[in-house]
């Protein structure tokens, strides 16, 4: 396309190149055939007039355009060929003018202040989201892996360590707890722990036994002093024992298990109150007592320091890194999903929301605009040192490429106007001769 725009170009300049070469040629022409015939013809003093002076008119301007870009007919004539012979100005000028004339604040800081950057950024990222989310998901895998383990451990466990440290718990259960409170759920919490007390005492029947049978001083080691009969009273003692032991355990446990019952079926039973009244000192402790805040803080330092941190961040990085690995492999990958929402998130957001659109606008134009600003000086260089590179024979056919067409038309406009002065001048002569 742009090649053929060049050769449109040059077709044009060559046709009012040629139009401008033949408009002088016949200027000639026909100031010889006027010349020729006008001592037959004395009315053909006034075309003569107009050819002779549309010639001079069509030869000056001639020679002052060609001037511009190469030596007329190839002579060494002073003051020609003046852009070739000083391009060095000409790149200081035109840099001179980009610098001071264009690339200012005046010039650009409306047009970039104006730029919606959020809403090109906002459209862009809405059709590309899909891509951009598949591109990242598959790239992912690569950055994790490159990833070193014992470093991503140790990188969550400091972090870790340092929330561990810095998070003030007590009040944190402890307004936890409050709302519990609020919401009436320390009485299921009461209800299920009395009820979990019931089957634990349960479950240890036969150590409850064992521990009363233990306190009961019946046993068949008191008749080892005896010389006989303690092998038949010996065991009877035993059993007497057990026996005993098991009617108290079962008592003990039926009336353990009736007061927790007791206790679950009761609004103002004795053991619901305490428990209230526990839970609502230990929630007044942890929002205000120094004395549970020094024993807290103990137990994060000793958290913080043990070995657990350090297995549990090595465990959750090589959960993390199995997960992204698994995910990004799958069809229906979550974090691609989850990276294409986001990025959906951020277009939706920068349409809508009129004041974050704003401020990033304002940030962006000023940034863009301080940029090009501060660009300026190497701009100027680019500009000299481009057009310096250049070959003097390129930099005449480069500039005559852009204005030559423009250039014909002065040499045609001045075959036209030199031929009415010319008309004119003789004209004047005519009159003051009669």
């Amino acid at each position: 396309m742009a090649a053929k725009q060049q050769k449109t170009m040059k077709l044009s300049l060559s046709q009012m190149r040629l139009i401008a070469t033949g408009a002088l040629v016949a200027s000639v022409v026909l100031m010889v055939i006027c010349r020729l015939f006008e001592s037959a013809l004395p009315w053909l003093a006034w075309p003569r007039a107009f050819f002779e002076a549309a010639t001079v008119g069509a030869m000056a301007d001639w020679f002052a355009v060609v001037a511009l870009f190469r030596q007329p007919m190839g002579l060494p004539i002073p003051h020609t060929a003046i852009l070739p012979n000083n391009k060095g100005r000409v790149a200081e000028s035109l840099a001179t003018f980009l610098e001071t004339s264009f690339l200012t604040e005046q010039q650009l800081g409306p047009k970039f202040r104006g730029i919606d950057y959020a809403g090109l950024a906002s459209g862009w990222l809405g059709e590309h989201a899909a891509m951009l989310a598949d591109k990242a998901a598959r790239f992912a895998p690569n950055l994790v892996s490159g990833f070193s383990d014992a470093e991503m451990s140790a990188l969550l466990g400091d972090r870790a360590r340092e929330l561990i440290r810095k998070t003030d718990f007590g009040p944190m259960v402890g307004e936890g707890l409050e709302v519990v409170v609020q919401n009436g759920r320390d009485r299921e919490i009461f209800v299920s722990v009395l009820k979990s007390a019931r089957q634990l005492v349960e479950d240890h029947r036969g150590t409850i036994q064992a521990k009363i049978s233990k306190e009961i001083p019946l046993s068949a080691d008191m008749l080892n002093s005896l010389p006989f009969g303690k092998e038949l009273i010996g065991p009877l003692l035993d059993q007497v024992r057990n026996s005993i032991a098991s009617a108290v355990a079962g008592k003990t446990i039926e009336k353990v298990q009736a007061a927790l019952d007791e206790a679950s079926g009761e609004a103002d039973n004795p053991l619901w109150r305490s428990f209230d009244e526990r839970l609502r000192k230990l929630i007044t402790d942890l929002k205000s007592s120094p004395e549970m805040a020094g024993k807290i803080r103990a137990m994060q330092e000793s958290l913080a320091g043990s070995q657990i941190v350090a297995d549990f961040a090595a465990k959750t990085w090589q959960e993390i890194k199995a997960f992204i690995l698994r995910d990004c492999a799958a069809e229906d990958s979550t974090v691609r999903r989850k990276i294409e929402e986001s990025i959906l998130s951020a277009s939706r957001q920068l349409t809508d929301n009129a004041t974050a659109r704003t401020e990033i606008n304002a940030f962006l134009g000023e940034q863009v605009l301080a940029s090009i600003l501060a660009a300026r000086s190497h701009a100027r260089e680019l500009v000299i040192s481009t057009i310096n590179a250049w070959d003097a024979k390129e930099m005449a056919d480069r500039l005559e490429g852009t204005v030559g067409r423009d250039l014909q038309f002065i040499r045609l406009n001045g075959t036209i106007v030199g031929g009415l002065m010319g008309v004119v001048i003789y004209g004047v002569f005519w009159i003051i001769g009669k």
